[in-house]
């Protein structure tokens, strides 16, 4: 008997940080907004795709 839980594929909306800070190294706090998170994807992309092996 298979007792694994099947996963649900869900859509997932605009992302709401919700008040979510980065603390900075003098205790200050900076809020993220989606460009930071644009663009640290961006950063890491270029990184992930040397990584990438062919098939």
């Amino acid at each position: 008997m298979n007792k694994e839980t099947p996963i649900k594929n869900r859509e997932v909306g605009p992302l709401d940080f919700d008040g979510a800070t980065v603390i900075n190294a003098d205790g200050s706090e900076t809020p993220i907004t989606d460009e930071m998170i644009e663009k640290a994807c961006d950063a890491l992309e270029p990184s992930s795709q040397k990584n990438e092996k062919p098939h």
